[in-house]
């Protein structure tokens, strides 16, 4: 539980309830840019070290589900012409702040529209996780191939399986003086579906204003992921589990891939 300070009073006015789909980050933009945001940090010195090499200096990139555009701004800094993607309109809103330069556009990740191509394409933070069903997954695959240069690599990651049935079942708080949040978090084995609940509660202008947040992941194997890469005609494709070997702790039960486009395609 993290708790900064205690609040004094708590009645609240009720703004509505997220349901459940990709933009449910819209009421919970703000909260995750505060306490979920360090992730680009972290993953940083893995993508300067064997995904950077790969792209040629100045190329235009694609960050795929760009949130709050910390990895888009990273991505600018080194001279890439970047476009951000991303469904939720409030996160878009955020990535303008951090990422001025580059083009953001708010878009469902399996309906993509871009006018050029691109060198590589980035999807972090296991924002794949939240299609739905393989399909929709492989659809986002073919959307990723359609929109890459031949040549081009996409590097991504997901939760893994290992992931959800470890770490994912729990109950948490964040308690300061302007806002509060109780969050909870559970996995069905059956369906591999992940739920992520929490009730926000922010102190504005004399009043506490809730917001009901409902987002959903699915859990997928690694042999499944491999084998809609392929059917699409990624190749190669190289997985890294984060479980593994000397891997930062936030890395546990993450898997990253890099696929590539053939030269040929």
């Amino acid at each position: 539980m993290i708790n900064t300070a205690q609040d004094a009073k708590f009645p609240h006015k009720r703004r509505g309830c997220q349901k459940m789909s990709l933009s449910g980050y819209d009421a919970f933009s703000w909260l995750y840019q505060r306490y979920w945001d360090d992730y680009t940090d972290i993953v940083w010195p893995l993508i300067q070290s064997s995904v950077l090499p790969q792209i040629g200096s100045g190329s235009r990139v694609l960050d795929l589900c760009c949130g709050t555009g910390k990895m888009a701004a990273k991505l600018s800094g080194q001279g890439f012409q970047v476009t951000g993607i991303d469904n939720s309109k409030e996160m878009i809103k955020i990535a303008r702040i951090h990422a001025p330069e580059a083009t953001l556009l708010c878009q469902d990740a399996r309906r993509i529209h871009m006018e050029h191509r691109v060198q590589a394409v980035f999807s972090l933070f296991d924002s794949l996780n939240h299609m739905p069903t393989l399909d929709d997954l492989a659809t986002v695959f073919e959307q990723v191939w359609s929109v890459l240069n031949p040549g081009g690599l996409f590097f991504f990651d997901m939760n893994g399986v290992e992931k959800y049935e470890s770490r994912w079942p729990g109950r948490d708080a964040i308690i300061c003086r302007d806002h509060v949040a109780a969050i909870s978090t559970q996995y069905d084995l059956k369906t591999r579906v992940a739920t992520f609940n929490a009730a926000v509660f922010r102190f504005v202008e004399g009043q506490w204003i809730r917001d009901d947040v409902h987002l959903t992941q699915t859990a997928y194997s690694t042999g499944e992921i491999r084998q809609a890469l392929e059917h699409t005609g990624f190749q190669p494709v190289r997985i890294l589990n984060g479980s593994q070997g000397r891997s930062p702790a936030s890395f546990y039960g993450r898997l990253f891939f890099w696929a590539h486009k053939p030269e040929s395609a």
